[in-house]
């Protein structure tokens, strides 16, 4: 497994986005007119096999993995999987200015200031994005820190393992996201985005320029949450629970239209708008940040420093969502779709898979995507360096081609 470098450019790559709920894969490839998808595809995760980020049943999930590839009948025997939740720190921080040999040999004992966990069980990776320039202080530097617990990275690498796969790299999920969105959307240069990906245990909050990763940020309001308020309103099970909350969240931007609804679906939209308010206020507070932190002041005039929201994960496409989310915050919102032109040669059937899935296939979709979109963008892939040491010069993408977690060196 390793961080930098690529493989040849015909190879298939396998993306695998592992999460608590579902497993989600796309293999997609280089072709002379693009990238083209070769599959997409979807099975639940085994119960239990999957808590707080970290794959505690390796074995289990790996034949499912392999059970979905079967199904798809995916030939690819190299993957990149993915790393998110609460315990992954992924911080934009300004260190004391240094050369990037000394960073690395720092970055353990600066990391303790930024992350809850153990750094001595932790795989840490630092990019030093951007000096002082003339009129700045120059004592200073930015640098992104990327750090997850080693469980969690080495869980991942084993369970594709198991599989019968080659981890080319386990990296941050936000990273991924950003990726397929920049890769597959486009970004201009002076637009910031923000990603909001609603998965089953958690949200990520991912804010983006252009190209440029600025913050993500973890709550805890996820698909499942809103599921145990309904089960818990109105007791009943989690099918039920599921079958309301598709028309709940729609009822919540009316009265009008709550009233039309049948009593338990209005208690449902009661029960949800309280957890709807809170994610309203965590995104607010996302915006907040990145203002701050990017010194817009007048950043509130433009919908507090976001031009638009993009909204990915399984609870993505529930009915109202978006509008709802447009309505509070004053920002466009939409659900994120990839593929806007797709080359001919690509798997139709997975094509439409992928269209009508689209919210839950872009961290797999950006994870497929690691090893090909340099050669695919035209840009130029650094050579693989087996010390796993970042550039000391700035990327002009801060993306998880320079800035990822996967298998790097433990820190001493």
């Amino acid at each position: 497994m390793r961080l930098f470098g690529g493989i040849g450019e015909s190879q298939n790559i396998v993306g695998l986005d592992i999460g608590s709920n579902a497993i989600k894969l796309a293999q997609l490839a280089l072709t002379r007119d693009g990238l083209a998808l070769r599959k997409a595809g979807s099975t639940l995760t085994p119960p239990e096999g999957m808590k707080n980020g970290i794959i505690i049943d390796p074995l289990g999930v790996s034949q499912a993995i392999a059970s979905l590839m079967e199904a798809l009948q995916v030939d690819a025997s190299l993957a990149v999987g993915g790393v998110a939740g609460p315990s992954v720190v992924v911080r934009q921080v300004s260190l004391p200015a240094m050369s990037a040999k000394q960073l690395r040999q720092s970055i353990q004992w600066e990391a303790r200031n930024y992350i809850s966990f153990d750094v001595e069980d932790s795989i840490l990776e630092s990019q030093i994005l951007s000096r002082a320039t003339p009129g700045e202080d120059s004592s200073m530097m930015d640098v992104m820190l990327v750090a997850a617990p080693r469980q969690m990275v080495e869980a991942c690498a084993h369970t594709l393992e198991l599989a019968g796969l080659e981890p080319l790299a386990v990296e941050v999920q936000a990273f991924a996201a950003m990726r397929t969105i920049v890769a597959l959307n486009g970004a201009a240069e002076d637009t910031t985005l923000a990603l909001v990906g609603i998965g089953a245990s958690f949200t990520e909050i991912t804010i983006i320029k252009g190209e440029n990763f600025i913050l993500s940020r973890i709550i805890p309001i996820a698909g499942n949450s809103i599921t145990e308020a309904i089960c818990s309103s109105l007791e009943i099970g989690k099918e039920e629970a599921e079958l309301l909350k598709e028309t709940a969240l729609q009822a919540v931007l009316s009265e009008e239209e709550r009233a039309r609804l049948d009593p338990a679906a209005q208690q449902a939209s009661r029960a949800i708008e309280p957890l709807m308010d809170e994610l309203i206020r965590e995104i607010r507070r996302s915006l907040a940040y990145h203002d701050y932190q990017q010194k817009l002041p007048d950043a509130g005039a433009k919908g507090q420093g976001a031009d638009q929201i993009l909204l990915s994960g399984g609870s993505a496409k529930l009915v109202g969502l978006a509008e709802y989310l447009q309505a509070q915050l004053g920002i466009p919102t939409a659900v994120a779709g990839m593929f806007g032109a797709t080359p001919s040669d690509s798997n139709q059937e997975s094509l439409g898979f992928l269209k009508e899935h689209a919210p839950t296939l872009v961290i797999g979709v950006g994870l497929a995507l690691r090893e090909l979109m340099p050669a695919a963008t035209g840009k130029s892939r650094r050579p693989a360096r087996s010390d796993r040491q970042v550039s000391n010069e700035p990327p002009a993408t801060h993306d998880s081609s320079e800035v990822a977690v996967a298998g790097g060196r433990k820190a001493e």
